[in-house]
């Protein structure tokens, strides 16, 4: 969010070298004003007369009224724009600019109302590190007029009931915190925060078993006392103890490993002791450390402390009872993650920590639609610390008085200084604000038992990152990936996969440089090392994004071996030298044919005519022989680009249809287009994923080929990572059909519904048969859907049998290679833990060995 007072030109963000006024190419949250023509709404277009100027239907006085309209506008983007910007760095001018906010606000509310209630709750919502500036600037409005105070707060109320009825509970966590703060500002009372507090601990109480809507519950709760627990210990100390100690027997009976066993696939690094799930125990010792220190939370400034003799009779208003929503499903929680220490950092600076990272977190949850704001923002959470709570490292975010904050004054404009990297700051004598984040966003990228946003979310994010802060964060990202792949042993399998796709597009970004010379030793591991693997993934996924020659020359000469030594192409089975002279007819003549963009009827035609001359052979082999050999030359044909390829798929999609005519020849199909694609995985992926598209082959089919030679023992999955791809992806495109055709069943019931009193009329009748008509439509639906929950049942009971099959006890394959599958598995039972339990009659028979047994009870307990 381009904000129009930071970012414009001139002192106060009026263009020029000394003008004010807000920015007229944004609006007041500085998104782009769309004032091209072909993106002009109808409002917006020229009026006759000019689009500024006179010339309106009567004599000309339209004039006046458009400036009357544009100077309202500028006021309401003034004022904006003075909320948006308040308290952007603690600075010694903050008091005064809070002050003189508030005065202006609550003059100027009743004219603007509008404009003011939205630009506070945009603010609360999109920028949760300012929450302690905008709390102390709620309680100030308050202060003075509660009547405005009272419509600040119950929006804000409203909100969050909004929120948490749409289960968007990283919007929840953050208006709890501000809500926790208003106890500070004397805007609410402590009886009204513990009160929602119980909204969210009570549910727990009721049903204390552990579980994901519990664990989330738990987790805001927590969050919430963190940020209000001062407060409350001054007004009800016994009551906080009760809160506190309510969350504390729940984080015990989560961590019970034996009632709870859900860590088994929620842990990232097995080397770190054992927690219990997500973040809630780590979240505890800071609630602990904080309570210890008489409630304080230093790491970032509060600036309602500055007012407390305006604050301490202001007006307390009472707030609805928070209703929570009923029956949601285990995966719409929302789970904390435990913050990843990847660098050394002082125990005693644990709390600020966890404070910093935590905000950073929500700043990424809550910016997740602009990339580039989420990262300007990120990157000046620390200007709002307290002094000496953290070092920064770069240049432009070294403050000027030696403390966390910018130095000058509130708008003083410091994103032009000159870059660098402060060489004092060591993460192992002080807390290293860059180090902070990036562990932050990496935390984020590897988070159990799934993210929050997609992958490549965190990588555009790294990327903006590294754009605004080129030496500092560049260092930063090096030296954490660098100590997260020396740990990659007991790094889960699925976080290697993130970690090396993050990677992979990150590099590609900067020219592809990085330093491998730190990984030059892999080389020399075996092959299955997972440092080894990691290292090799992230080559080849940067071969993909640019070319062979391109990757090899940013390499040492002790990584050469880790890429290919060619460059990727197909393995075309029929060339002229590997022929008997019958086969070299029928592959010349086809090959004409397909050339020539003949027909799929005259290609049916060559190989009818040719192979019924085979009468050497029955007519089943002579169907797989013809059936290969349309698979190998369509290949062929579409092997130029990924467009070819799409285009030979769709145009012979009729004969590759009916040579798959049974569950056999597509499997065969299927080993066909792998043989092709042998030196080429990426074309593999796709050529797979089309052909399941266009049903040629099932999702079945891809397991079962899958699972078949060279991967029939666990010794052929740890060197493919790019087969687990194409499984996952087959499975994530059945269960995305699968809610698809769930939404249109439920669209098309509802839309059938109709009353049976009502007297029929003409139109009604019309209705009834329109009625019909979709009853109709109804039931073709329902049986779409009853076919791909066929599907999806099929591919998940098939995968997990053969997953099962290939851990079993003396299985073939070495501890690597069972550790590779296993951690595969984990991957898999975690990410389609819903369809597990959905299957569980079929599937908790299976012979199961003890570890992957745990795994397979850990992800079901996961399902609750």
């Amino acid at each position: 969010m381009d904000y129009s007072g930071r970012a414009g030109g001139g002192r106060y963000g009026g263009g020029g070298g000394g003008g004010g006024g807000p920015r007229r190419d944004v609006d007041e949250f500085g998104r782009d004003r769309r004032s091209r023509p072909h993106q002009r709404k109808p409002y917006d277009r020229p009026m006759r007369g000019g689009f500024r100027g006179g010339g309106g239907h009567a004599g000309g006085g339209g004039g006046a009224v458009v400036a009357a309209v544009d100077e309202a506008t500028d006021i309401e983007s003034r004022l904006a724009s003075l909320i948006v910007k308040v308290g952007d760095k603690n600075t010694p001018t903050l008091q005064n600019n809070l002050d003189a906010l508030s005065v202006v606000l609550e003059k100027d509310y009743g004219k603007h109302e509008a404009t003011v209630l939205r630009t506070f709750r945009q603010c609360v919502l999109e920028l949760p590190w300012k929450a302690t500036v905008y709390a102390a600037l709620a309680g100030l409005l308050n202060a003075k007029n509660g009547e405005t105070g009272a419509k600040v707060v119950g929006l804000l109320h409203g909100v969050l009931q909004r929120e948490a009825g749409r289960a968007n509970w990283s919007a929840v966590k953050v208006l709890m915190r501000f809500f926790a703060l208003l106890v500070g500002t004397n805007a609410i009372a402590a009886g009204t925060l513990l009160g929602m507090l119980d909204a969210f601990l009570a549910p727990v109480a009721a049903e204390p078993a552990p579980s994901a809507r519990n664990s989330c519950y738990v987790a805001i709760a927590m969050s919430t006392l963190l940020w209000g627990g001062r407060s409350l210990q001054e007004q009800a100390p016994a009551e906080l103890a009760a809160r506190l100690q309510a969350a504390e027997q729940y984080v015990q009976r989560a961590g019970d490993g034996a009632a709870y066993p859900v860590a088994a696939v929620t842990t990232v690094l097995g080397d770190a002791p054992a927690r219990g799930p997500n973040g809630l125990a780590q979240l505890l010792d800071v609630l602990r450390a904080v309570a210890a220190g008489e409630w304080r939370v230093d790491a970032i400034f509060s600036p309602h402390a500055l007012f407390t003799s305006e604050l301490e009779h202001a007006t307390r208003h009472e707030l609805p009872a928070l209703e929570l929503p009923a029956g949601l499903a285990p995966g719409a929680f929302y789970t904390p993650p435990e913050f990843l220490q990847l660098v050394p950092s002082p125990p005693e600076c644990a709390v600020r920590r966890f404070v910093l990272q935590d905000l950073v977190a929500d700043t990424v949850a809550q910016l997740e639609g602009n990339r580039k704001d989420c990262a300007r923002y990120v990157l000046q959470i620390h200007r709002l610390c307290n002094e000496d709570v953290c070092t920064v490292m770069s240049a432009a975010g070294r403050p000027e008085n030696g403390g966390g904050g910018g130095g000058g004054g509130d708008n003083a404009n410091d994103d032009n200084a000159a870059m660098g990297v402060d060489d004092a700051a060591d993460p192992e004598t002080s807390l290293v604000f860059e180090y902070a984040v990036a562990e932050a966003l990496l935390t984020l990228l590897l988070q159990l038992p799934e993210g929050r946003h997609r992958e490549m979310y965190y990588a555009a994010l790294a990327i903006e990152l590294r754009k605004a802060e080129p030496q500092a964060m560049a260092a930063v990202f090096e030296a954490a990936v660098g100590n997260l792949v020396a740990r990659a042993a007991a790094l889960d399998v699925e976080c290697i996969n993130r970690l090396s796709n993050w990677l992979a597009v990150y590099v590609s970004n900067f020219g592809f440089k990085w330093d491998w010379r730190r990984w030059e030793d892999v080389a020399g591991e075996p092959e299955g090392a997972p440092r080894r693997r990691f290292v090799q993934e992230t080559l080849l996924k940067l071969v993909r994004l640019s070319y062979l020659d391109r990757i090899r020359a940013q390499l040492p000469e002790g990584c050469a071996g880790l890429v290919p030594a060619k460059t990727p192409t197909h393995n075309f089975k029929f060339t002229v030298q590997a022929m008997d002279e019958r086969t070299r007819e029928v592959s010349v003549a086809l090959g004409r044919c397909l050339k020539a963009k003949g027909t799929v009827e005259q290609a049916m035609e060559i190989l009818q005519t040719h192979y019924s001359q085979w009468t050497d052979v029955d007519d089943d082999a002579r169907q797989a022989l013809a059936r290969e050999m349309l698979v190998e030359h369509v290949l062929l044909l579409g092997s130029k680009t990924f467009s070819h390829m799409l285009n030979a798929i769709e145009k012979f999609m009729p004969a590759l249809q009916q040579f798959g005519d049974s569950p056999e020849a597509k499997v065969e199909i299927a080993r066909v287009v792998e043989d092709f694609w042998r030196n080429n995985s990426q074309f593999f992926a796709i050529t797979i994923d089309k052909l399941v598209n266009y049903r040629v082959i099932d999702p079945s089919t891809v397991v079962e080929m899958l699972f078949g030679p060279p991967r029939a023992a666990a010794g052929g999955w740890a060197a493919s990572f790019h087969v687990w791809e194409i499984l996952r992806n087959t499975v994530n495109k059945v269960n995305m059909r699968v809610a698809q055709l769930q939404a249109r069943v439920a669209a098309a019931e509802s839309a059938i519904e109709v009353d049976d009193d009502t007297t029929t009329t003409t139109g009604e009748q019309q209705q009834q048969q329109e009625t019909k008509a979709s009853g109709e439509s109804v039931e073709h639906v329902r049986s779409i859907l009853a076919q791909m929950e066929r599907e999806q049942r099929d591919v998940v009971v098939l995968t997990t049998q053969h997953l099962a099959r290939l851990l079993a006890p003396g299985a073939a394959g070495d501890e690597t290679d069972r550790a590779w599958l296993l951690g595969r598995f984990k991957e898999f039972a975690r990410t389609y833990r819903a369809q597990l339990a959905a299957n569980a009659a079929a599937l908790d028979g299976l012979d199961f060995a003890p570890d992957v047994r745990s795994v397979y009870d850990a992800a079901r307990a996961l399902a609750a």
